[in-house]
């Protein structure tokens, strides 16, 4: 018998006038138990959570921006093959950004 088996035994069994003592000792023992288990969930829930928000806020919004200033670009279609040749861009899309009303 280990020695952490052996202390554990002896403080969860009560002798015959103590039986409410064991009582409040599984409870609190379960307590804990169903406590430690709500907060794994709950941090496995969240994580998962931040990652799919990451994902929606990163998917509508663009990494790096390719801009010039004092007008447009003549020749886009020439910088979007140059950008997708860079190793790790997945794509490259032209988009309008102007002010409006």
């Amino acid at each position: 018998m280990s020695f952490e088996y052996f202390i554990g035994r002896r403080y969860l069994r009560a002798k015959r006038k103590q039986a409410f003592i064991s009582l409040i000792t599984v409870l609190s023992t379960a307590g804990i138990a169903v406590g430690v288990m709500a907060l794994i969930v709950v941090i496995a829930v969240m994580s998962g959570f931040e990652s799919d928000l990451k994902s929606r806020i990163l998917g509508g919004q663009s990494h790096i921006v390719v801009m010039r200033h004092g007008g447009p670009f003549s020749e886009y279609r020439k910088i979007i093959k140059d950008v997708e040749k860079i190793d790790g861009v997945k794509s490259a899309t032209p988009v309008i950004y102007t002010q409006v009303m």
